[in-house]
């Protein structure tokens, strides 16, 4: 009887096993993300500054038109990439992981719709808002992950950010703040998918890497989008009821 433990100690030995060794180590995804980004996601609050105790009506809505510029292309893109995936899937057959993130964006691409219900309500026709063209690269399963994790995790801030704007402009998820309530009350949940996504995709040192550099040009990317508008921001204390 041949002896099956001899297939994994001949022949390429230290590769197998090195191989092996990567499939059951575990992941340092979701830690390198929070260490690795922090740098910009820290240079984005700082040019949003959403939580100003001087934000006004007309700072908040500026800043709406803002994500809207960003999102708006984004999510289009990301389904655009999404679609080409699982094309080239096929008939090959699509891993549990394709199939993950596939439902995560049909699940997830809905901030384009909040953001022209939130302008509407605030008397913005979105139809001719600039929208940005320096996306960050979204042609791989990894960088579409790593692009998911900052606009996911954003939905976590959007909760404070949706009680800040209530309290300080009379602004509700019904009234122009949809967009920074996320899913309500479901937002954790969502965010517990997305990282567990996260874990199951990103199998080897290669995968990581791409999702963590994705994830950090997608906030460097939304904060020059945001510096390029900067200047004409409302910052005066009066607001409207």
């Amino acid at each position: 009887m041949r002896d099956t433990m001899a297939v994994f100690i001949v022949d390429d030995s230290t590769s197998q096993l090195e191989a092996a060794l990567s499939i059951v180590t575990p992941s340092l995804i979701l830690p390198r993300l929070r260490t690795e980004t922090r740098h910009e996601h820290d240079a984005v609050e700082q040019v949003l500054d959403l939580m100003s105790a001087t934000l006004t009506r007309e700072g908040y809505r500026h800043r709406l038109e803002q994500f809207y510029g960003f999102y708006a292309p984004l999510e289009a893109a990301l389904k655009d990439s999404g679609e080409r995936l699982a094309h080239k899937a096929g008939k090959a057959g699509e891993p549990d992981t394709l199939l993950g993130t596939r439902a995560a964006l049909a699940s997830r691409l809905n901030k384009t719709v909040l953001l022209e219900h939130d302008l509407h309500h605030l008397g913005v026709a979105t139809d001719n808002i600039p929208l940005c063209r320096h996306l960050p690269p979204l042609e791989t399963h990894a960088e579409i992950l790593g692009c998911l994790y900052v606009m996911e995790g954003a939905t976590l801030g959007g909760r404070i950010i949706t009680q800040h704007v209530r309290a300080t402009l009379g602004i509700t998820p019904a009234t122009g703040g949809s967009f920074f309530d996320g899913y309500g009350d479901d937002t954790g949940k969502m965010w517990q998918g997305m990282r567990q996504l996260l874990l199951d995709s990103a199998s080897d040192t290669e995968t990581e890497n791409t999702i963590v550099s994705t994830a950090v040009a997608t906030f460097a990317c939304l904060r020059r989008w945001c510096q390029s508008s900067q200047q004409g921001i409302p910052t005066e204390t009066t607001r409207h009821a």
